[in-house]
């Protein structure tokens, strides 16, 4: 497991390393980061919901888990927000840092350390917590923060959701593995060797877009973000699913997804939509460093309970 999670880390830590040596230019990464999210890692992710197992694990409770962890922690940032007074940007920067987490280390980890199985179920938990994750965080930007230039709850919610290619995939896997339409041979290896290069280049992507040389001053709020990925959110989801029964393999994944660093395309919707842009680097980056003890630490606390 260990080692899994060591090597994922390594090779966030390496395009870190790239980008401070300088080793390519600003305009390859600014190129790598839409080429692995509306290509790469669309590819994988519409190979693995059209061939995932729907049936090996009881989505309902799963799923259940899921949105009631996902309750907990808007919770838990909101309320922090108002016992500290917290201004309404940072308290939208903080929502998003408390639920939305980054799905590329998440499958990357699942599949290095349990295999084909758990990374299916991150699949599906992927597949159920974006669209949540992404309505939560345009109504919390566009409640708490400054209006985004007089666009509407629904328009913004509409359109943030509509140009996400990681939605439409896993909804075309889904509807062929369901409907069982037969894929063709060469779809399928297309998708494969995509998935093959989405990960490593994905995990460069992360490491490069990390900005520490930011961070100064939002003690609260940056404070609060680390707890609900280090705690609150983990423990959530895995005392959820551990009292719907759940099998180890699938409260691993739980624990997994609820300790991983939000995503990196939290920073581009705060600045989008006029939320607090330098929070958001911010979070993300003592986040992603974060999980290279948290995503390790709740995967044995989960694979320790699970064992009772």
């Amino acid at each position: 497991m260990f080692a899994a999670i060591a090597a994922t880390l390594a090779i966030v830590a390496l395009g870190y390393g790239l980008k401070q040596l300088n080793f390519l230019p600003e305009a390859a990464w600014q190129t790598l980061s839409p080429l692995c999210y509306r290509v790469l890692f669309p590819g994988l992710l519409f190979n693995l919901m059209s061939q995932a197992d729907l049936g090996a694990v009881s989505l309902v409770p799963f799923l259940a888990t899921i949105a009631g962890g996902s309750v907990v922690i808007v919770g838990f940032a909101l309320l922090v927000g108002r016992a500290t007074a917290m201004r309404g940007a940072s308290l939208s920067s903080l929502v998003q840092g408390s639920l939305r987490h980054n799905g590329f280390l998440v499958l990357s980890i699942l599949q290095g350390t349990f295999g084909v199985a758990a990374l299916q179920l991150g699949a599906i938990a992927i597949a159920f917590l974006v669209p949540i994750s992404n309505i939560v965080s345009v109504v919390a930007i566009l409640m708490l923060g400054r209006p985004a230039g007089g666009m509407g709850m629904k328009r913004a919610i509409l359109a943030e959701i509509a140009r996400n290619p990681l939605l439409a995939a896993m909804l075309v896997g889904v509807l062929v593995n369901i409907l069982d339409v037969p894929v063709p041979e060469f779809i399928s290896q297309v998708a494969a060797l995509l998935g093959a290069a989405a990960l490593p280049l994905l995990l460069l992507s992360i490491g490069a877009s990390l900005q520490f040389g930011a961070i100064a001053g939002n003690v609260v709020p940056l404070g609060a973000a680390m707890l609900a990925k280090f705690l609150v959110f983990p423990l959530a989801l895995v005392a959820i699913g551990y009292g719907f029964g759940l099998d180890p393999l699938a409260l691993a994944v739980l624990a997994t997804v609820g300790s991983a660093p939000t995503a990196s395309s939290s920073y581009t919707l705060a600045t989008e939509l006029g939320g607090d842009a330098r929070l958001m680097a911010e979070i993300v980056s003592l986040q992603t460093l974060m999980a290279a003890v948290s995503m390790p630490l709740w995967i044995w606390i989960a694979g320790v309970i699970a064992a009772y």
